[in-house]
């Protein structure tokens, strides 16, 4: 083991404050909800060890803090900051913030400083909750597990759709938090593949063994898949408009139905693109184009606030669809006319159930 002073975090820290919020975590699940926690002992007592878990609320992180018996480190959020007080709690117990999309090569020496420390590391390799179950899995568990010669135990939540909401109504949801058995630490043998191939490859193994302790009927109520589309229309009056096209206008419309990103933008951001959210308010030009501007100001400092969370494709093409709007609305504006913006999406459920969404956003050039 290398020496405490090589490591930039030393393992463990905040020994006392930890134990305490553990303990009061422990009791506020108890108090407010059913939780059901099995396999435990599956966690190592010793060595480095990687939990992985899926991730659907701000609850699961908690758990996977206050039950296992040794310390667990975290990696988290950080290129965006926590809503409210949750900020100064997250900030006294302490993590490892992650600029999310981008290279950040600080948190994962950080994380590995830790592994190499014998200790206990917390990720979830979806990277995030704004499309639950459907998001592919991010190879720095892989990578970690390589480097450090980790076994990774893999966790499965359930039950924790809407769970927040649920608890504050102090319905007291069932949860269940399901342990599994420890995946041998990635190793790697002279091979022909390429090694970002061997990393997805097993990032994608832990991924499926996190899903399979997933309770199946978590899995009905997220969509197999989705389809987004966006009309744009523009003219003097509704009668005569005409369409217009739009690069990216599909991958648009899809960052305008994912309200976490949205969400995220107004509560832990505080950017002005209330007038982004799909549904019924007086719209118009300068208000809209100003939310716009918020965006790609914020897409200049942090490209991978589209890129991590819509994919690289999707994500570059959102914010040419954004650019390209803007400038539309400032023609718009110069010519008196209306923008309109038909955004659609058909979800398709693996029971066969269809949804489709629809949303207009009429923009007109001056408050009416």
């Amino acid at each position: 083991m290398n020496k405490p002073e090589e490591f930039d975090i030393l393992y463990p820290r905040n020994s006392f404050r930890r134990k305490v919020m553990n303990l009061v975590g422990k009791g506020l699940f108890r108090l407010l909800t059913r939780l059901e926690v099995s396999g435990l002992e599956n966690i190592p007592s010793e060595g480095p060890v990687i939990l992985a878990a899926n991730h659907v609320s701000n609850l699961e992180p908690i758990l996977v803090a206050v039950y296992p018996e040794r310390q667990v480190e975290f990696m988290g959020a950080g290129d965006l900051p926590f809503e409210g007080f949750i900020d100064q709690i997250v900030a006294f117990y302490g993590f490892i913030p992650v600029n999310r999309g981008n290279l950040d090569r600080k948190a994962i020496n950080q994380a590995l400083g830790v592994l190499k420390q014998d200790g206990v590391l917390g990720i979830f390799p979806e990277g995030g909750v704004w499309n639950p179950g459907q998001m592919e899995a991010q190879v720095g568990v892989a990578w970690l597990s390589h480097k450090a010669g980790a076994v990774v135990v893999p966790i499965g939540f359930s039950g924790f759709h809407a769970s927040i909401a649920k608890t504050l109504r102090l319905k007291r949801p069932h949860l269940e938090m399901k342990i599994g058995k420890p995946i041998p630490a990635l190793s790697i043998a002279n091979g022909s593949q390429a090694i970002k191939t061997i990393y997805q490859n097993y990032a994608d193994m832990v991924l499926r063994k996190i899903r399979a302790l997933v309770d199946a009927r978590d899995f009905l109520l997220v969509p197999q898949q989705t389809v987004y589309k966006l009309e744009v229309l523009r003219g003097n009056n509704e009668d005569t408009m005409q369409a217009v096209s739009l690069s990216g206008s599909d991958a648009l419309a899809q960052f305008l139905f994912t309200p976490v990103m949205l969400n995220s933008l107004v509560k832990n951001l505080k950017k002005p693109v209330q007038a982004l959210f799909p549904q019924e308010q007086p719209r118009w030009n300068k208000q809209f184009s100003k939310a716009i501007q918020s965006v790609i100001e914020l897409l200049e400092e942090n490209p991978g606030f589209f890129t991590y969370r819509l994919g690289v494709e999707n994500g570059i093409q959102a914010q040419t669809a954004l650019t390209e709007l803007k400038g539309l609305l400032e023609r718009a504006y110069e010519s008196g006319q209306t923008v309109i913006l038909k955004a659609s999406s058909v979800s398709s459920y693996s029971n066969g159930r269809v949804e489709e969404q629809s949303h207009q956003y009429k923009i007109d050039p001056e408050p009416q």
